[in-house]
């Protein structure tokens, strides 16, 4: 089992909750070709997001991997890659510290958090006054 999260680009998916969930399920269709292993395809806040991740969660493949995928390392993660976000998976008993790591990044590059292995799926994301906040979660609009 593993903790899964996803950052994004906040003009990439729609803004309401539905939109925003049918956007994402479009994007986490593996085998389309759309997620790829190396970086370079995301934008330059989201590469940010992932040059600082790396640095406490290793990636276990794509052009930064160090053979990681070998070592018992509990902070490794899986990330995947298109334009407007960044998929990442993390072992399960690391999950409690990778969702504050990937929250903190997010606010400071300035891009939207996805709780997806959260239990109400809330969506972070960057306001308009520029604080942090709750767009959206399960049973909210």
């Amino acid at each position: 089992m593993s903790y899964d999260l996803l950052v994004f680009d906040p003009a990439a998916p729609p803004a309401d909750r539905i939109g925003f969930l049918s956007w994402y399920t479009d994007m986490a269709r593996a085998g389309d070709g759309r997620l790829v292993t190396n970086p370079v395809v995301a934008s330059a806040p989201l590469q940010a997001w992932y040059r600082d991740m790396i640095k406490g969660f290793p990636a276990t493949s794509g052009p930064d991997n160090a053979g990681l995928a070998a070592i018992d390392n509990d902070n490794r993660a899986e990330y995947r890659f298109a334009p407007g976000a960044v998929f990442a998976a993390f072992q399960w008993e690391a999950s409690r510290h990778a969702q504050r790591q990937a929250v903190k990044l997010a606010r400071t590059h300035n891009v939207g958090f996805f709780d997806v292995s959260g239990n109400d799926g809330t969506v972070w994301g960057p306001s308009a006054k520029g604080f942090y906040q709750v767009l959206h979660r399960n049973g909210l609009p």
